[in-house]
């Protein structure tokens, strides 16, 4: 069993981002120091395990700020690009190619910001995910009809038989 619960861990990064905060050039072991004076007495190597943990936090979101930005201003100019590809795909006196290479544009613009927005995790893949309910739904009676007939034209429809209830199920 840890020795600091989460809620007491929390509150000692509180407490130390507060003295980074004011301090940025604070050193582990006075850090340990000043919390020792506030009544905290936590060994050195901890304080230290909880400094790396707020420089981490502090790490990812830079990264995410960084990120948002670049996204943000690509998404800037993509629009821009199809502003302007929309005027010329709408105006009449450019010819046929311009006006079809405008819409080329504007779709691939689309293409790259759904791609951009997808590389950096906005959304979720759900690989080999399937709707059962869907899937195991019998098929209403007019397309049994539609197949059984087909099975008929092709000369089907003695060749397959359907499966026994009481047959006995093969063991694997």
């Amino acid at each position: 069993m840890p020795r600091h619960t989460q809620e007491h861990k929390q509150f000692y990064k509180s407490k130390i981002r507060s003295l980074i905060a004011v301090d940025h050039g604070i050193t582990r072991l006075e850090i340990q120091r000043r919390l020792d004076n506030d009544g905290l007495h936590l060994d050195l190597h901890y304080v230290g395990k909880l400094y790396n943990e707020i420089l981490v936090e502090r790490t990812h979101r830079m990264d995410r700020q960084l990120l948002n930005n670049a996204l943000s201003s690509f998404e800037d100019t993509m629009t821009e690009i199809v502003r302007v590809a929309w005027e010329i795909a709408n105006t009449s006196h450019f010819n046929p190619q311009a006006r079809v290479m405008a819409l080329r544009e504007i779709r691939e613009a689309h293409n790259t910001i759904f791609e951009k927005l997808f590389d950096a995790g906005v959304f979720e893949k759900k690989f080999g995910t399937l709707d059962m309910t869907i899937r195991n739904t019998p098929l209403p009676e007019e397309k049994k009809k539609a197949i059984r007939e087909a099975f008929q034209n092709y000369g089907l429809l003695g060749a397959i038989e359907p499966p026994k209830e009481d047959a006995p199920k093969p063991e694997a």
